[in-house]
């Protein structure tokens, strides 16, 4: 089996990085990194390219995150398994490793994901059901958050999960076309996770878990906050004549 993976970064600290390369390279598959880096200077250049089966590459600019993302859909024709990974997640190697087992013998599943922990250990409640204009404004406003909870040691079909890590099957990946481009930043894992059902269940193992710092960007930025206003102007936009019961299908065990 063959896992490709691509990382997105801007301005990342390579202690960061560190962690989610060599938990990634670790893995006893055969595997590719993609590493696109979005920042103005290629300072982490000499670092990333340090590491075989690691292939860096400089945009020039800040892309966006979808787009940065699609520019190595030529390039995992030949793998079964494409991961999108935040740089600032990271894993038990074996762990993961057993988690992409189960999800390459699945296959009624499109795109999964496993447990997301809190660097404390703690469940970070990451499953929401897809938001409406006035549900995300609750959350904005933290009048509620829309999370949905998912019991431990399960395995089950969810609406969306925020895009900290993906796993999709490659081939549906490149189905798709990758992320929507439209979208700069934020709103294009909860359209990927839309369109993925097309192909196949969007599914949580919680039997497996990986690592987030969780920096929660646009909460702690007026320019941040802008870009996920506008991304959610242009979702709702686009999803509006959806149908909502499938939209808005709640969780169901599998």
């Amino acid at each position: 089996m063959k896992i490709t993976a691509s990382i997105v970064i801007y301005n990342e600290h390579k202690n960061t990085l560190k962690k989610v390369i060599e938990g990634f390279l670790d893995l006893r598959f055969e595997k590719k990194l993609f590493i696109i880096d979005n920042s103005s200077k290629n300072i982490l250049e000499k670092f990333c390219s340090s590491y075989e089966n690691v292939v860096y590459i400089f945009s020039g600019k800040n892309l966006g995150f979808g787009k940065a993302h699609n520019l190595i859909l030529k390039d995992i024709v030949d793998s079964e398994i494409h991961l999108i990974l935040n740089p600032d997640i990271y894993f038990q190697t074996l762990e993961l490793g057993k988690f992409l087992e189960w999800f390459d013998s699945c296959e009624n599943v499109s795109l999964a994901i496993p447990k997301v922990l809190n660097v404390d250990g703690t469940v970070q409640d990451v499953v929401r059901d897809i938001p409406t204009p006035i549900s995300l404004l609750k959350r904005k406003l933290k009048i509620e958050n829309g999370e949905l909870m998912i019991a431990d040691k399960s395995t089950a079909e969810i609406p969306f999960a925020h895009g900290c890590f993906m796993a999709f099957k490659s081939d549906v990946f490149q189905k798709l076309g990758g992320f929507d481009e439209r979208y700069f930043m934020y709103m294009e894992d909860i359209d990927i996770w839309i369109r993925a059902k097309k192909y196949g269940k969007t599914v949580i193992n919680t039997n497996f878990s990986i690592y987030h710092e969780h920096r929660k960007g646009s909460s702690k930025s007026f320019k941040l906050l802008f870009y996920h206003i506008h991304s959610a102007i242009q979702f709702f936009w686009k999803f509006s004549f959806l149908d909502k019961n499938f939209v808005l299908s709640k969780t169901k065990s599998l």
